[in-house]
């Protein structure tokens, strides 16, 4: 927000310089980030008229002049401009003058004739960039004047960080209040000069709302015989110093009025509202309408300004391309209204559209003041246009602003402030700041007025207190705490305890955010309930992600895009799904990404790459690493994985995960054609109640192992895993069997295939016999045997 010092003054006394007034602004929390002093380079610089003209001696091409500056005796000049002549008024920099650029003005001779000053150009005063010829003013110009203060840049603009939270601070006025609040002055508020005196016509259009949840106040007012022209001066100036270009007397007094009192306006040509009647409504189904900036929109359901027959604007934002000022305007309608900020800010953002006044309408405007702005833009016509009658104001106000009442402990403010600030210091800056207070003793009753929609709990009256009192006057103090040990949430604790297991086993984290493209529904076999975003920054975050699946291959397809050879990576995160009650179900999912091979190096100069049995050994490590037990691999129907080339984990009837090599049809639309692609998704959540990380010593045992190898020939579906299960539980005996060998092809059938497993039995409480090794045996082959159809290969 740009503020004029010059403008700010005509509501509050300043008399601070302007280093004093920005460490005011920025402590009471108005933060300045920039400060524009206008004509800060023209020390020394005036107007000067040319007394005397005659040629260089030495030089032709030069003029040799004395210039009346308004001092004693007239400056001797030599100029090499063209375009002056005797009588001309002109812009003098006197010796000591420092320019733009650091160039200082001194006594010097040029060709042998003393110089003392120089008469200057547009571009020697940075005030743009024609240096073809110096300044020539108007023949009225004072001489002696400063060139600034005749130009009107004597003024300075601060540049404030205004907070979301007080649009009231987005105006002159609101900066004002602020002021007088901290130094303890009135707020100068403008008058009504020539409105007062005015006979009100009958002369008004209908005014009505149809949407009352979005327009919470509208009013008008008719105005007939203006004239559309050029803005007087300082009419101008002040509009330029907010950074817009001025375009004409009526336009002008809105943009006026608005950077006033945060308060936008939007002004009608009369004759292009339709029926008579003005409506805040929806709009309707196939409506369109082209705004100023020659855009068009749909405005389907959209808060609308329209006439008796289309839209004139969309509300609160832009008004439409017909219905705005023109310079054969004669008779116009004033708008000014309160407009709910939310929906204003939806729709800002829907359509892109960016404007002064949906700036300060979603933000929030003052309810109230509504007639005090319509006033004044009235009585600024009336002193700059002279119209030749204004009509009665229209005022629809169907449901009244109600005013928050604010119970404030005194006590409970001191201990929030760290100081003993006096009750009486208290009451006076809240009601510098206008806001209403009853004392009750302890306890003061506040009713903030209704600009300050930002104060509704006494936390907010706190601030308001601390920064008015200054926090610099509240003492450095180490609060004394009993200091007790933390306990991490059990959400974070779990993510950080797979983070660190994974990270543990080798794998490097990535993190990506939450959302994910509309299309990946489409790519990925999802069977949860996506949820989708209703205004997305970009497309590609139009979806809150329901697996880390997606993630994690785009991870991989970038890295490939880099000539990473050897992919290991890992995410751990949450994952949303839609509920019946339209709250989001979360839960934490942890995701493993391999793809390529292993770096080549003397000893492995060709890697192999990456398969299953790699990412299943990532998986099982990482499952021992949280304490996971019982659990069995089974062959999934997952269709976001290859068809025997991935399998579930279950526990009990429960899975828990799946793991193995993406669907090609999968790859090829992520573009992952180099390397095939592995992943493993787990659901933590579900994991957590299995997780037993408690370690229990067991005394090494003294007895011996007994290893034996079996060679079995089973029909190519039977699932091993299954099997060397079975075999595991058969005896109390064996310790563990392992697969070492598949094998397919001579002296095995068609649809047959030999697996070698080898058993290893142990007593732990003396050495096994053969009679008990048989037994154990005899237990396995009837297993294969019977369960599985297997036969031992001879």
């Amino acid at each position: 927000m740009l503020i004029s010092l010059e403008w700010l003054k005509q509501y509050v006394d300043i008399n601070e310089n302007i280093e004093e007034l920005e460490k005011a602004l920025t402590m009471i929390g108005q933060e300045v980030e920039a400060i524009d002093v206008q004509g800060k380079d023209l020390d020394n610089v005036v107007i000067g008229h040319i007394v005397e003209y005659g040629r260089h001696p030495e030089a032709d091409k030069l003029s040799l002049l004395k210039v009346n500056v308004g001092e004693e005796e007239p400056l001797q000049i030599v100029c090499g401009a063209p375009n002056h002549k005797l009588g001309d008024k002109v812009v003098v920099a006197k010796i000591g003058a420092v320019l733009p650029g650091d160039f200082k003005i001194k006594k010097s001779k040029i060709r042998g004739i003393e110089s003392c000053g120089m008469c200057c150009s547009k571009a020697e005063l940075g005030l743009g960039k024609d240096h073809s010829g110096i300044i020539i003013l108007p023949e009225d110009a004072p001489i002696g004047m400063e060139y600034r203060e005749y130009v009107g840049l004597n003024d300075v603009v601060f540049e404030l960080e205004i907070t979301p939270n007080r649009p009231d601070c987005l105006s002159h006025i609101g900066i004002a209040r602020e002021i007088a609040a901290y130094y303890g002055r009135e707020v100068k508020y403008p008058k009504i000069e020539k409105l007062n005196d005015v006979t009100f016509t009958d002369d008004s259009i209908e005014i009505s709302i149809e949407d009352r949840e979005r327009c919470k106040r509208f009013a008008g007012r008719v105005i007939r015989g203006v004239k559309v022209a050029e803005s007087p001066e300082w009419l101008k100036k002040r509009i330029i110093a907010m950074g817009l270009n001025p375009i004409n007397n009526i336009v002008d007094i809105s943009n006026f009025v608005m950077f006033e009192y945060n308060q936008p306006i939007h002004i009608y040509d009369l004759k292009e509202i339709a029926g008579g009647k003005v409506i805040a409504r929806r709009g309707k189904e196939g409506e369109k309408l082209v705004t100023l900036m020659e855009q068009e929109i749909d405005v389907n359901g959209e808060l609308v300004i329209a006439d008796g027959e289309k839209p004139s604007g969309l509300a609160g934002i832009m008004g439409g391309l017909g219905s705005g000022i023109k310079e054969d305007t004669q008779d116009i309608f004033i708008e000014v209204a309160y407009f709910t900020p939310e929906d204003i800010r939806k729709a800002g953002r829907k359509f892109g559209i960016v404007s002064d006044a949906g700036y300060r309408n979603e933000r929030g405007t003052d309810m109230e003041n509504v007639p005090t702005v319509l006033d004044r833009v009235t009585d600024l016509i009336l002193q700059l246009v002279n119209p030749q009658s204004v009509g009665k104001m229209i005022d629809v106000y169907p449901e009244k602003y109600q005013s928050t009442e604010i119970e404030l402990n005194i006590e409970k403010l001191r201990r929030f402030a760290g100081k003993e600030i006096p009750k009486e210091r208290i009451i006076e800056i809240l009601t510098n700041l206008n806001l209403k207070v009853e004392d009750n003793g302890e306890t003061l009753k506040v009713v903030p007025p209704s600009y300050r929609g930002d104060l509704y709990r006494p936390a907010d009256l706190y601030e308001e207190v601390i920064r008015m009192y200054g926090f610099e006057n509240i003492e450095d103090k180490m609060p004394i705490e009993d200091i007790t040990a933390g306990v991490k949430n059990e959400v974070i604790r779990l993510m950080d305890e797979s983070k660190d297991a994974l990270a543990k086993i080798g794998l490097q984290e990535v993190i990506n955010y939450s959302f994910i493209p509309r299309e990946v529904k489409d790519m990925l076999h999802i069977e949860k309930e996506e949820i989708m975003i209703l205004n997305p920054i970009v497309e590609t975050m139009a979806m809150m992600r329901p697996t880390l699946i997606y993630s994690i291959l785009n991870n991989i397809k970038e890295n490939l895009n880099r000539n990473q050879d050897s992919i290991k990576i890992f995410e751990v995160a949450k994952v949303f799904e839609k509920t019946d009650d339209l709250l989001a179900k979360e839960d934490i999912h942890m995701a493993i990404g391999i793809c390529g091979r292993d770096e080549k190096t003397l000893w492995n100069p060709k890697p192999e790459a990456y398969d299953f049995y790699v990412l299943k050994g990532y998986v099982e490590e990482y499952l021992q690493e949280i304490g996971i037990k019982g659990y069995k691999i089974v062959r999934t129907t997952n269709k976001n994985f290859h068809p025997g080339r991935a399998a579930d984990i279950m526990i009990g009837k429960l899975v828990v995960g799946t793991f193995g090599e993406i669907h090609p049809e999968i790859s090829e639309k992520m573009d992952i054609l180099k390397e095939r692609a592995y992943i493993a998704e787990m659901n933590v959540s579900l994991l957590k109640q299995y997780m037993n990380k408690k370690i229990k010593y067991e005394r090494v045992v003294k007895y011996p192992e007994v290893t034996r190898d079996f060679a079995i020939v089973l029909d190519e579906n039977v699932l091993v895993g299954d099997m060397i299960e079975a075999i595991k539980k058969s005896s109390d005996f064996i310790e563990s069997v392992g697969l070492f060998d598949i094998y397919r092809g001579e002296h095995i059938e068609t649809g047959k295939k030999s697996v070698a497993i080898s058993v290893v039995m142990r007593d732990k409480k003396g050495t096994l016999n053969e009679e008990e090794i048989n037994k154990v045996q005899d237990k396995i082959l009837g297993i294969v045997k019977t369960k599985y159809l297997g036969e031992i290969r001879q």
